[in-house]
Order: structure tokens, then C-alpha cells, then sequence
């Protein structure tokens, strides 16, 4: 696929300089496609926008160690900023409930971080900047899994244990890891064991994410 002599000028944003360098890589011989800036934070993302706006940006789902880690608040503050820019989002844990949410709130894509997606970013960029929303195969037979599944729980919140269920749904509810072992007579250790646990099978990086799912769910 071609752009046809258009240039897509493109900035990327990601808190691992590893992931940024390898896009980079991948990104080069791309003739029609325009490097504007990397960005290693929200903070140098809203800066770079700023100075040098871009027709496409891929982008982190959860920066770690920024205070605006949540995607989906990222992406509100980004389409009333920035509203004709399309975004691509990557993220390492990547479940239907966080894609379904990000697109409705206007997400141009959604990208795993793995070597066979990242392979494909030229084609993302091509196809958003076409007008269409880009999933990889295997995140969009995922979606589509979820959205058909007879049995739906078992690929939401009953892929917890009863235990890891209710440490989450009290961390939803506000409550601190050492209260939470308190209330359970468990140690605060095994809470957070527990915590990190059920964040991982739903595929989660923050209390903000793990609320979202909840709700999504109607638990």
C-alpha cells in the first residue's frame, strides 16, 4: 500500500527507550512516513504536540511513573487537544474490554507489543491515515471472541479465583492493601500477590485500569 507522494508525519511516545528505538528501526526505510519526535513521557508527548503537530501517533497505553497513566484519560486529553491526529495505541497486555473502550472513545488502533505486530506498524499507519481502525489479527479475533463468547466471564473476571475476585473488587472499592489484609486476617504480602495476579489474567497495569474492567462488567 502506498500514500501516493503524501508524507504521514508520524511521533511516537513510549516510557521504554528500547520500544522507541526499535519503531524507529522499523519506521526508516518508510520514505513516505516522517519521524517528528519521540517522546519518553506524557509530559514530552503534550510538549512535542505542541511544537509539532503529527497526522499520526503511536503511543504507550500506561506510562509507569507518570501521574496520567490511564489510556483512556490519555486518549480523551489527546482527541480534545489534538482532535484530528488518529492514535495508535501498543501495550504488552492488551484485553477486549481496554480495545472496546479505547476505540469507542476514538482510538484509531490498537497494537500488541510483540515482534509480529510491530513488524506490521507501516501497514497501521497507512491504514488510519486511510480512514480505517487497525487491529492486528489476533487482537481482533480476541475482540470478536469476547463479544460472542457464550460464556463471556470466562474471559473477563471468571478467569479469577475467588480469592484474587475479592481482593480486586475491594481495591476497586478504595481500599489499601494493608486494610485489606486486615479485613481477611491475611498478611500483606499475600493480598498483593493476589492483587498483582488478578491484574495480570485481566490485563491490567493500574488500580485505574482494574476499576474500568470492573465496571465494564458489571461488577
Amino acid at each position: 500500500m502506498t500514500t501516493r507522494g503524501v508524507t504521514i508525519r508520524v511521533g511516537i511516545a513510549d516510557d521504554f527507550p528500547v520500544v522507541l528505538r526499535g519503531i524507529e528501526a522499523i519506521l526508516a526505510p518508510c520514505t513516505d512516513i516522517a519521524l517528528h519526535f519521540s517522546a519518553e513521557s506524557i509530559a514530552q508527548l503534550m510538549a512535542a504536540l505542541a511544537q509539532t503537530p503529527v497526522d499520526v501517533l503511536l503511543c504507550d497505553y500506561a506510562f509507569d511513573d507518570d501521574p496520567h497513566a490511564d489510556g483512556l484519560d490519555l486518549l480523551k486529553r489527546l482527541r480534545r487537544h489534538h482532535p484530528a491526529m488518529k492514535v495508535i495505541f501498543l501495550s504488552a497486555h492488551a484485553q477486549p474490554q481496554i480495545i472496546s473502550s479505547a476505540l469507542e472513545l476514538g482510538a484509531a488502533g490498537f497494537i500488541g507489543k510483540n515482534r509480529c505486530d510491530f513488524v506490521n506498524l507501516p501497514q497501521a499507519i497507512y491504514s488510519v491515515q486511510g480512514g480505517q481502525v487497525y487491529l492486528p489479527q489476533s487482537l481482533s479475533s480476541a475482540l470478536l471472541g469476547s463479544l460472542f463468547s457464550v460464556n463471556p466471564r470466562q474471559s473477563g473476571l471468571g478467569q479469577l479465583s475467588e480469592r484474587e475476585l475479592v481482593v480486586a473488587r475491594m481495591i476497586c472499592q478504595g481500599m489499601s492493601i494493608t486494610a485489606i489484609a486486615e479485613r481477611l486476617h491475611r498478611s500483606p504480602k499475600t493480598i498483593s500477590n493476589q492483587k498483582v495476579a488478578a491484574m495480570k489474567k485481566l490485563g491490567v497495569s493500574n488500580d485505574v485500569e482494574l476499576s474500568r474492567v470492573f465496571q465494564s462488567l458489571g461488577d
